[in-house]
């Protein structure tokens, strides 16, 4: 079954939505169900940091508000969901005693709730795909069906995620508060944005940088752009020609990713400020419930003296910029999957890559040397006068960050000899907001009206390209990677301690913009037909599992699946001890 998604939503619409994603919730209400059980059963007792979290939380549910605990550093939110969701269960007679597992069961709900964050969150996306367009024509997209619930199955099974669903930590509600923030955003539901992302920061104090840069930043694009269809720049514009026309007509400057350069980039942000002064009055409206939000953290900021509220003496806010090195490998180790294509096609030649993996671009192929060696001497830069090594790091062996950190200062070269891997990881990372641009798709005829291109500050209408072509471009523009980047280098180079956990919202953002490679551009009715064709078993096979599905999901979910089966593993039966606490068992986590 395909469906063309669409901005707006009836009731019919909403049933198929509910009955088609019924077995995608199945499966990851299951999953955590089963991975909450086991956590009950092999750890009854609050652990690590659950201590803190459990012990301000019963003070929440004595009404001792005025209470906290000095060891936590993040706001309330999570004691306030759980003061509302075991509140509800006394009424109703439900339980009689808070035990830990009560609380753990908290996260447990959202297990239940955040697939059809992600779904929504990740239709809107996939209509705001405008890389799928022929003479400036937009192609109709249709996705499978299957194909974007098995997408929103991977992403909810995402390892440091799924491992949280079973203990009491504040991340997995975070990180609903800010999809839900997003949501509201897509949706233009303005009033509703700012309460949700006032309820986003009870949880995190970092999401303002995802809640009010990178939507505010997303805003003025929107802006921007709104009423100007068929303002276009020409290939190989000069830094002038940008500014320029950007500074008359308010208009941006923003290629897809799949056909942008370093200095495109460079392009987008110079048009991004001149636009942006020449507007101002035109998106100042728009802006003002991300300025809300600023202002009312600014007054936090100031009433509490910093930004953590407990443990201030460990968490003292600084730069911090090699957390943007290490995000790369992190990118690179969960989604390899997906990422393994540019790999290909950046070092094989693609005579010997198969078909639906070749990207047929330029583009995908590793940056001139021009671009690589300043950027890789800055990551040098970056390593030498700013590894920041935290006392906890080294000083708790049950996260795998330890063991990491080990192997990265075993030897004085070591660090500097990881550049490269940076290097290709954040290309890769980056290079996949374009997509795999090889797909066919049919063009306008040539009587459509030709587009606007703005140079030298003056409109000029260029003649119309052909009627038929192979679509290069494709996925998201420049606009939606800068946006993202600039939301995740804030809200990680201010903390000096490197957890898998504070990468879990960029992650999940970004893979909420990955494009699938193989749209269906030709209709429900037509792909219906192609399926229909299919007459045995093994065509069948070789059709579901990598011709008209993106097989990369299948790779994916096999690779979460393998990751969350030997993380869970290890930590529910790997325990050891620690020679100063004997006969408590110390457990491997994130």
């Amino acid at each position: 079954m395909e469906v063309g998604m669409r901005r707006g939503y009836n009731m019919k619409s909403l049933q198929l939505i509910a009955e088609s994603t019924y077995t995608t919730w199945a499966f990851v209400v299951g999953l955590s169900v089963l991975w909450h059980y086991r956590i009950e059963q092999e750890v009854p007792k609050p652990y690590l940091d659950e201590f803190f979290h459990v012990q301000q939380a019963e003070l929440y549910l004595q009404g001792r508000f005025d209470e906290w605990h000095p060891k936590i550093t993040t706001p309330p939110g999570l004691y306030l969901v759980s003061l509302l969701y075991l509140g509800f269960l006394s009424v109703t007679r439900l339980i009689n005693y808070v035990h830990v597992a009560d609380l753990r069961r908290t996260n447990l709900c959202v297990a239940g709730l955040i697939p059809f964050h992600f779904w929504f969150v990740l239709n809107e996306i996939v209509v705001s795909y405008d890389g799928y367009r022929a003479n400036h024509i937009a192609v109709p997209l249709m996705w499978s069906l299957a194909e974007l619930n098995h997408a929103v199955f991977n992403i909810c099974l995402f390892p440091p995620l799924f491992f949280f669903y079973g203990l009491y930590y504040t991340d997995v509600w975070s990180a609903f508060a800010v999809l839900t923030t997003i949501q509201f955003h897509q949706r233009k539901w303005r009033k509703l944005l700012v309460a949700a992302g006032i309820a986003s920061l009870l949880f995190r104090q970092t999401n303002i940088f995802w809640i009010a840069i990178y939507l505010g930043g997303s805003e003025v694009v929107r802006e921007l752009k709104r009423g100007r269809p068929g303002i276009e720049y020409p290939p190989s514009v000069s830094v002038m020609d940008v500014v320029a026309g950007s500074w008359q007509h308010s208009c941006l400057y923003d290629p897809l990713v799949s056909q942008a350069s370093f200095e495109d980039y460079v392009k987008f942000a110079l048009s991004l400020v001149a636009a942006s002064i020449t507007g101002f009055f035109q998106i100042f409206p728009y802006l003002r419930p991300y300025l809300i939000l600023l202002a009312g953290f600014g007054l936090f900021i100031l009433r509490n003296g910093g930004v953590v509220l407990g443990d201030k003496e460990n968490h003292v806010a600084s730069i911090h910029l090699a957390q943007m090195l290490y995000i790369w490998p992190y990118f690179m180790f969960f989604s390899f999957p997906l990422l393994y294509p540019y790999i290909l096609n950046a070092f094989i030649p693609q005579i010997y890559i198969p078909s639906p993996l070749r990207t047929g671009s330029t583009r995908h192929q590793l940056p001139r040397l021009i671009v690589a060696v300043p950027v890789m001497g800055i990551m040098l830069l970056v390593v030498h006068f700013n590894t920041i090594v935290h006392p906890f790091t080294l000083a708790d062996n049950r996260h795998y960050t330890f063991y990491v950190f080990r192997l990265l200062l075993g030897h004085p070269a070591i660090k500097y000899l990881v550049v490269p891997i940076y290097f290709i990881c954040a290309w890769a990372a980056m290079t996949a907001f374009g997509g795999l641009p090889h797909v066919q798709i049919p063009t306008a005829s040539t009587t459509s009206p030709p587009p606007t291109v703005v140079s030298r500050g003056k409109r000029i209408r260029v003649p119309p390209r052909p009627s038929s072509r192979s679509i290069t471009g494709r996925g998201h523009r420049v606009s939606t990677a800068v946006m993202w980047l600039l939301a995740t280098a804030l809200s990680l180079i201010t903390a000096p301690l490197v957890e898998p956990r504070y990468f879990i919202i960029p992650w999940l953002i970004w893979r909420l913009h990955m494009p699938s490679p193989w749209p269906w551009p030709t209709g429900a009715e037509a792909a219906t037909k192609r399926w229909k064709k299919i007459r045995s078993f093994p065509a069948w096979c070789k059709a579901v599992f990598y011709l008209r599905h993106d097989h990369r999901l299948w790779l994916e979910t096999a690779w979460f699946l393998t990751v969350n089966w030997a993380v869970g593993y290890v930590f529910l039966y790997w325990g050891f001890e620690w020679t100063q606490e004997k006969g408590k068992v110390q457990r491997f986590m994130w």
